[in-house]
C-alpha cells in the first residue's frame, strides 16, 4: 500500500537539482547525457535504499537545502560527506551519511556544507508525482532541458512522492574514503598525436591544479598548460563525458555531465568511467596526477566498478 508525502524546499541551496537515469541516445540531436556527477555517490546511496541503482535523486553541490514535511512521512538517506542535522519541535539531532531516516509532519531537514568534496545525493524512497513530467529521466541545468522543466530546484518549490506505508531503516558501515584519491587513471585521446612527446610527458608527470572553474558542463584544469603543437583547433565532432579538450591556452577542460555534444579543440585523453566520479569531488585548489593505462586495462577497472557497486546491498545493515 502506497502513500503520499509532501515535501518543501524552504531553502533550495546552491545548486540542487534532480537527477538521475543518463539521457543516452540523444547526443546526435545535440542533447547531452546528464546525469549525476558523481554517480558512485547516486548508485549506492540508491542501493542503501533498494531503490533501483539510477533512480531519482536530489544532486546537492557545496550547500544544500532545507526541507520541512508538509504531509505524511519522508524516507530519506543522504549519500556523501556533509553536514546535515534534523529538527523536530525544538530538537535537533545531527545527522550520519549513508544511514536512512523517517521524518513526519512538521520535521526539517536541514543539509548544510559538504565536507572536502562538492557533492552529495539526497535519496528518498518512493516515486516523485505531479509536477516533475519529462521524457527525460535527469536535468540538463545549462540547457533548461529535462525534469523539472530543466531548472535547478528553488526556495519554495513543493513536490508530492508516492511512498510504501512499511520501511525499516539501514546503514552502511562500510567507508568509502579508499575509493576517493587522487589517482586519475586515462587513455589515450584521438588527438594525442597533435602534442610533442616532451608536452606528453609533462602531462603525466607534472600536478594539475583544480581551478575555480567547476560546474556540471566541465572543470578547468590550470598550472600545468600543454599547448598542441599541430593545432589548437579542430573541425568538431562528437565528445563524450570524461574528454580532456585543450583550448589554445593549454589550460585542460575535463568534460563532465553536461558536457557539450560536439567540440573543436583537440583531446589528449579521457578519464575512465572507474574514476571521472573522483575527479568532480576535487575541490578548488586540490592537486592531482594523470595516469596513463591500456584501453583492455580501462575495461577491466570499469568491470570492477561494476562489482564494487553491485556488492553494496551485501553491506547493508538494518537498524
Amino acid at each position: 500500500m502506497k502513500s503520499e508525502t509532501k515535501i518543501e524546499f524552504l531553502r533550495a541551496g546552491l545548486v540542487t537539482s534532480l537527477q538521475g537515469e543518463n539521457i543516452n541516445n540523444l547526443q546526435h540531436l545535440g542533447i547531452t547525457t546528464s546525469g549525476p556527477m558523481d554517480y558512485f555517490l547516486s548508485k549506492i546511496g540508491n542501493l542503501i535504499m533498494e531503490n533501483n541503482e539510477d533512480d531519482l535523486t536530489f544532486e546537492i553541490c557545496k550547500f544544500g537545502p532545507i526541507i520541512k514535511v508538509i504531509e505524511g512521512s519522508f524516507i530519506f538517506l543522504i549519500s556523501g560527506n556533509i553536514n546535515f542535522k534534523i529538527i523536530n519541535n525544538s530538537n535537533s539531532q545531527k545527522g550520519e551519511c549513508f544511514k536512512s531516516y523517517i521524518l513526519k509532519k512538521g520535521d526539517i531537514l536541514e543539509i548544510n556544507q559538504t565536507i572536502n568534496s562538492n557533492y552529495a545525493y539526497l535519496i528518498f524512497k518512493g516515486e516523485l508525482n505531479g509536477n516533475i513530467s519529462s521524457e527525460y529521466r535527469s536535468t540538463i541545468v545549462s540547457s533548461s532541458l529535462g525534469l523539472n522543466d530543466g531548472k535547478k530546484i528553488s526556495d519554495f518549490d513543493k513536490f508530492n512522492i508516492l511512498n510504501i506505508s512499511f520501511f525499516r531503516n539501514r546503514s552502511l558501515p562500510f567507508s568509502l574514503i579508499n575509493f576517493y584519491d587522487n589517482k586519475i587513471r586515462v587513455v589515450k585521446g584521438p588527438q594525442m598525436n597533435f602534442f610533442k612527446i616532451s608536452i606528453i610527458k609533462k602531462f603525466f608527470s607534472k600536478k594539475f591544479k583544480i581551478s575555480k572553474n567547476i560546474n556540471r558542463v566541465g572543470i578547468r584544469l590550470i598550472e600545468n598548460p600543454v599547448k598542441p603543437t599541430i593545432s589548437s583547433n579542430i573541425d568538431s565532432e562528437g565528445i563524450i563525458k570524461g574528454s580532456i579538450q585543450v583550448p589554445g591556452d593549454g589550460n585542460p577542460i575535463v568534460l563532465t555531465s553536461e558536457h557539450p555534444t560536439i567540440g573543436g579543440y583537440p583531446k589528449i585523453a579521457t578519464i575512465l568511467i572507474a574514476d571521472l566520479f573522483k575527479l568532480v569531488q576535487l575541490q578548488e585548489g586540490s592537486e592531482f596526477n594523470f595516469k596513463e593505462v591500456e584501453i583492455n586495462v580501462g575495461e577491466n577497472l570499469h568491470f570492477d566498478f561494476l562489482k564494487i557497486i553491485k556488492s553494496i546491498p551485501n553491506k547493508i545493515v538494518y537498524l
